[in-house]
């Protein structure tokens, strides 16, 4: 019996350390980053191949829009096998990525020399600097996720430019109200309020 246990434990320990070797995780604020391989998420798709500072796409899972900008130059996309690629015209120093929903995973793929890249998370520096130990491209690091409840915007800095990037997959959409529907929800809510105020007098003949 105390050798079933201790295999048991054994075989519990292999696994779990085969998964801290397979992914490292940086926390930072309410979101993590990690370097790992890629699950079932949605992808981003283009139509045609677009080029310019700014190019536009749509995520697979619900036709919502998603832009890509760089400051650096030009931006080109080529679909095919299932993934779009994204080109920098020279290289790509930095890219802005805009969704229109909000997502809890997004997941990328650099390709380029050796380097680094700083990440900002819905406008907050959370990926910087010496704290961010996994933040490097190049080596087979390559592969990222970053998680967190409502990712509408991610600004990387790359240090020095990469060459494309690819694999922009997101997961767990949690959708943003348009300005109307907040329009509809405060009107409901002040009526529902007005008539909950309102009294009913009764007319009493003498």
């Amino acid at each position: 019996m105390r050798k079933i246990i201790s295999i048991s434990f054994a075989a519990a320990a292999a696994i779990l350390a085969m998964q801290s070797a397979q992914a490292t995780v940086v926390l930072a604020g309410d979101f993590s980053l990690e370097d790992k391989g890629f699950g079932s998420q949605s992808g981003i798709h283009f139509d045609g191949n677009p080029t310019g500072p700014s190019v536009t796409g749509y995520i697979n899972q619900d036709d919502s829009g998603v832009s890509f900008s760089t400051t650096t130059g030009s931006l080109s996309v080529s679909n095919g096998s299932g993934q779009a690629v994204i080109s920098g015209d020279p290289l790509i120093e930095n890219l802005n990525v805009a969704f229109d929903n909000a997502w809890d995973n997004v997941t990328f793929n650099f390709e380029g020399d050796a380097g680094s890249f700083q990440l900002l998370v819905n406008g907050s520096a959370l990926f910087t600097g010496p704290a961010c130990t996994i933040c490097t491209i190049g080596n087979g690091a390559n592969r990222f996720t970053v998680s967190g409840a409502g990712i509408t915007s991610l600004e990387f800095t790359f240090n020095p430019g990469i060459a494309s990037t690819r694999q922009f997959r997101v997961d767990g959409v949690t959708a943003v109200p348009e300005p109307a529907t907040w329009a509809m929800m405060v009107i409901g809510l002040g009526f529902a309020g007005g008539m909950m105020r309102r009294r009913v007098s009764k007319v009493q003949f003498a």
